[in-house]
């Protein structure tokens, strides 16, 4: 009787023990809640939005408290409390009066529902330093007259009373990187006004600092309308048979050599304007090139930059394209110069234009040779003006022997024409080049 006495007083002792261990871990837990804090930068602008999770998975939240502190002052900016609540998400700005530019911490603290610490519960505490910059960066525009064309480049410097982290002109939906020539502590950008842009739109010169302040700049330009020429262009079935069959593993369910005729001259064509502009992307932050740019030798021009291309077929009006470069036909397989110094970003074939290559020649500026029926340089190559890098020929959507030239400026065809003709260069680029 006695040894079931004492065997019952021992699991009674067990029970208790066991129930008041796990009763003191579950409610006197000493885990501190997590805090996690976003976006973790140094400059911040009154803008900025702070995204705060806080979150405890034992006894939940029991408040939140943030508040920032700027030499002996202290700013408070939220004290939240919660009913044990497992995770919260809170979003929030900085106060735009009492906050003064300069470095600032801030603090947040986030305490739990435990009872740990007489009933205080855990604390998890985060302070991180920052800069308030609440004033967009100053521009000064050093070139002072912009005469452009339709379809032409132009050139703008600048300097910034701090540093930028990113700039350019934004004309439209178009955007013009400008490039940071740190000897010079001036900016170079860049631009063109696109072939199908009328007078009735604006550049605006963008600068974006450190902090995410953005200066808006617009500067004086003229715009000299264009009148593009207009060209008709017969399908036949011979160059249906002979060119479809290149381009039909790009849309391998269409059989109709004219209905694939279409989708390349649509869709592929806008597929491939679509890569230059990533193409464009890669580029010196300097000027490359020098002098006049070269033209292919004793070569005749065959079409011309934004020509208005209506096609026929079988007497019936099928598609509209715009030709976006000088079409320029000498002897068959002659040689193709490197218009002016370059770095080679692209040597291959691509669809419409055939075998390519592209030179980059700094500050987004690159010129295309396409159709080639041989290319004779590398990817990563430093050509010189004048070197050969290939032979003119009639691949891709190309109906005879010939070279398509094109001039883009990050990625947006222009007129090659001004690039061409040294007076051009002189009055609008090279007097405001370092």
């Amino acid at each position: 009787m006695f040894n079931i006495k004492k065997t019952l007083f021992f699991i009674i002792a067990i029970f208790l023990i066991s129930s008041g261990a796990l009763f003191y871990f579950t409610y006197f837990e000493g885990e501190p809640p997590s805090i996690v804090l976003q976006p973790s930068i140094k400059y911040i602008n009154p803008t900025t939005q702070f995204n705060l999770q806080v979150s405890d998975k034992k006894q939940g939240l029991k408040s939140v408290n943030i508040f920032i502190k700027q030499n002996k002052n202290k700013i408070p900016l939220l004290h939240k409390k919660f009913n044990k609540l497992n995770y919260s998400e809170i979003k929030f700005k900085l106060p735009t009066t009492n906050l003064r530019p300069g470095k600032f911490i801030l603090f947040i603290e986030a305490q739990d529902s435990s009872l740990k610490n007489f009933g205080q519960g855990n604390i998890a505490l985060i302070k991180k330093e920052f800069i308030y910059d609440p004033v967009p960066p100053q521009l000064s525009l050093l070139s002072r007259t912009h005469y452009l064309n339709q379809g032409g480049s132009g050139l703008i410097v600048f300097k910034a009373n701090e540093p930028i982290k990113n700039a350019g002109i934004k004309l439209n939906n178009y955007f013009f990187p400008a490039y940071y020539n740190k000897e010079q502590n001036k900016y170079y950008c860049l631009f063109a006004w696109p072939y199908n842009l009328n007078k009735n739109h604006t550049p605006v010169l963008l600068a974006e600092d450190i902090a995410g302040n953005i200066a808006k700049v617009e500067f004086y330009y003229h715009l000299n309308p264009k009148k593009f020429p207009h060209d008709k262009i017969n399908i036949s079935d011979s160059f249906l048979n002979k060119k479809m069959p290149y381009f039909q593993h790009y849309f391998p369910e269409i059989k109709d050599k004219l209905q694939l005729f279409l989708k390349v001259n649509r869709i592929l064509r806008q597929a491939n304007r679509e890569e230059l502009k990533k193409i464009g992307l890669n580029t010196s932050t300097y000027a490359l090139f020098t002098g006049k740019f070269k033209r292919l030798p004793n070569a005749a021009r065959k079409a011309s930059f934004g020509e208005i291309r209506d096609y026929f077929y079988q007497g019936k009006k099928i598609d509209r394209q715009t030709h976006l470069g000088l079409d320029l036909a000498s002897i068959a397989r002659a040689k193709v110069p490197a218009s002016n110094t370059g770095k080679v970003v692209f040597a291959d074939e691509m669809g419409i234009y055939g075998k390519v290559v592209i030179l980059d020649h700094g500050l987004g500026l690159q010129t295309l040779y396409a159709h080639l029926s041989e290319i004779k340089v590398n990817v990563g190559q430093v050509i010189k003006k004048g070197s050969i890098i290939g032979r003119t020929g009639a691949t891709g959507l190309a109906g005879g022997d010939h070279l398509h030239f094109a001039v883009l400026v990050s990625g947006i065809p222009v007129n090659p024409v001004e690039w061409l003709d040294l007076h051009w260069l002189k009055n609008n680029i090279y007097d405001r080049l370092p």
